[in-house]
């Protein structure tokens, strides 16, 4: 995506990268940028239980907003 300034901007398309990018930017705006602990395994085993902790946590708000629709 160009600046609002460039000349050749394109704002269609802009929109559409957006409403593309948009359900996958909220996952990995969470995420750590560094690891936590020496090795890979338990590296893995971390992303891992934040990965399920993060789409439970989800799952919970849209049942809510199932149930109330």
């Amino acid at each position: 995506m160009k600046r609002n300034n460039m000349k050749s901007k394109n704002k269609d398309l802009d929109k559409w990268h957006i409403k593309l990018r948009c359900p996958y930017e909220r996952v990995f705006a969470h995420e750590r940028k560094r690891t936590r602990y020496m090795g890979v395994v338990k590296n893995q085993f971390s992303a891992f239980m934040q990965a399920i902790c993060f789409n439970l946590k989800r799952l919970i708000i849209l049942k809510e907003e199932l149930c109330t629709n």
